[in-house]
């Protein structure tokens, strides 16, 4: 059984939230750990992301929307990475250097050829 507590430094506000959120709307301890895990930074970008989808959906460009926000998404959040990590896509990578087991054309026909496929 997964119970959800809060760390003893949590400040007041969120220990009240967190209360009224277990204790009056009776919710799940899963649906807690969702809320309380995200930053405050995070919810607002949530709600901001809501409160354009309904601007979008008015102006009936809800799908440019859901599609930009891909895009966005894709290209704003590239990750980071540590000095000699490697991508999954070698295209990344250092001389375009592939992940050993990486399946791709060169592999299965060097498998056919062998008669190892």
């Amino acid at each position: 059984d997964l119970k959800f507590q809060l760390p003893q430094s949590t400040s007041r506000w969120k220990k009240k939230l967190y209360s009224f959120l277990l204790n009056r709307l009776k919710l799940p301890d899963i649906l807690l750990m969702a809320i309380f895990s995200l930053s405050l930074k995070a919810w607002i970008l949530v709600i901001l992301w809501f409160i354009l989808a309904h601007v979008a959906h008015k102006w009936d460009l809800g799908p440019l929307y859901i599609l930009g926000t891909g895009f966005c998404t894709i290209f704003l959040n590239p990750g980071r990475r540590q000095p000699g990590d490697v991508s999954a896509y070698s295209i990344f990578n250092e001389d375009f250097r592939e992940l050993p087991g990486t399946l791709n054309a060169d592999a299965i026909d060097r498998d056919i050829r062998t008669g190892q496929f």
